[in-house]
């Protein structure tokens, strides 16, 4: 078996995960009418900043295994492919559907107020669209669900993966660009005209203001497929010793990235397309070692990396446990290492003793691994 690896990805998982928890704890603080910075610009999109890096990164990673893959084995096994996917994604994801859906619900002390909600007054229609990986639709439709909202980006990417392999295995690497660029500039018409509708048309309807929300911020294909442009640019192009590999260039992108953060720009809800070609260009320069300035290869970071899915998942349920805790016991200073070791104590589990079933049979599946 042909093993693949690229370097500094694994921490940015593990960074992204990590940034999204921070986001979440001050929103959680907020909304229990806790001392927060979720009022902070930064803080306030961080969240989504994190998820959209997971976005990047995944399709980023996905297209370039799918090209070794393409390259070694002449086509890409699609039902293996997929099975793969099943098998890492579907086990975590339908644990958290079962602890948000079925356990919290009755546990008052882990009550969350406003944007989230119960699953009780559209339980069946809720569960159906969680069931048929459709979370990011009931998130924005219906509301999100405590302790499990955060799975609406796992409907995005899942629905991305089955019909992506499909577009690389009939394509060239020409033709795939020409379809990416299509796609993001058919993608982006959609979302300004359902803006102009919401605003002029629509302008009283509250339903039609949650599907413009939904269109808007919760189909994010567009981000996913930049990272795969960014991957066909990394195995198609010479740019070994061009100026986007250069250190000036590299050093340009975080001061960027930085100061918009720092910000707060929101670029009209349209922030996540401007970030995802500056994370595309990161990950360019970062699994280049000969020129990256960055260099993150160390254990705790793959470490992260590895676990980095159970960090996503389990989060929010860590960190709302960490609140109602230290602040019974009246030591908030304790919140923000309790979460952290608690979470990553919780995932390290699941991915040693749950996850770790499931991936030894991916293998099955698997013409390379990553590592």
């Amino acid at each position: 078996m042909n093993k693949v690896h690229y370097p500094n990805l694994n921490f940015v998982r593990g960074f992204a995960a990590l940034v999204v928890i921070i986001h979440h704890t001050e929103q959680l603080k907020f909304l229990h009418g806790l001392p927060n910075h979720w009022t902070n610009p930064a803080l306030s999109i961080a969240g989504k900043l994190g998820v959209d890096l997971f976005f990047v990164l995944s399709g980023f990673l996905i297209t370039s295994l799918l090209f070794v893959e393409k390259e070694i084995e002449k086509k890409i096994g699609i039902k293996k492919f997929l099975m793969r996917r099943i098998l890492r994604i579907w086990p975590v994801y339908f644990i958290i559907v079962i602890i948000a859906f079925f356990i919290t619900p009755h546990i008052p002390e882990l009550y969350v107020g406003p944007p989230f909600i119960s699953p009780k007054p559209y339980f069946f229609t809720s569960l159906i669209l969680y069931i048929l990986f459709l979370p990011h639709i009931q998130s924005f439709l219906i509301g999100p669900i405590a302790f499990c909202a955060q799975a609406w980006s796992i409907g995005i990417e899942e629905y991305f993966y089955v019909f992506w392999p499909f577009v690389v295995n009939k394509l060239k690497p020409k033709g795939i660009m020409y379809f990416i660029i299509g796609f993001v500039i058919l993608y982006l018409f959609v979302c300004f005209t359902s803006m102009y509708l919401a605003k002029h048309n629509f302008a009283g309807s509250e339903l039609y203001q949650n599907i413009n929300s939904c269109i808007i911020q919760g189909l994010k294909f567009d981000c996913l497929l930049i990272g795969a442009f960014f991957a066909i640019v990394n195995q198609n192009a010479k740019i070994a010793k061009s100026f986007i590999t250069s250190r000036l260039f590299q050093i340009s992108l975080y001061v960027i990235e930085i100061a918009l953060v720092l910000s707060g720009a929101w670029f009209r809800g349209f922030f996540w397309e401007v970030h995802a070609v500056i994370y595309g260009f990161m990950l360019l320069n970062l699994v280049r070692p000969q020129t990256s300035i960055i260099n993150m290869e160390y254990r705790i970071f793959n470490f992260l990396g590895k676990i980095s899915y159970g960090l996503y998942m389990y989060h929010f349920l860590m960190v709302n446990i960490s609140i109602w805790f230290v602040y019974k016991i009246g030591m908030p200073f304790l919140l923000y290492p309790l979460i952290f070791a608690s979470t990553i104590t919780v995932a390290a589990i699941s991915y040693k003793y749950f996850e770790s079933f499931f991936l030894k049979k991916k293998l099955k599946y698997s013409t390379i691994i990553t590592g």
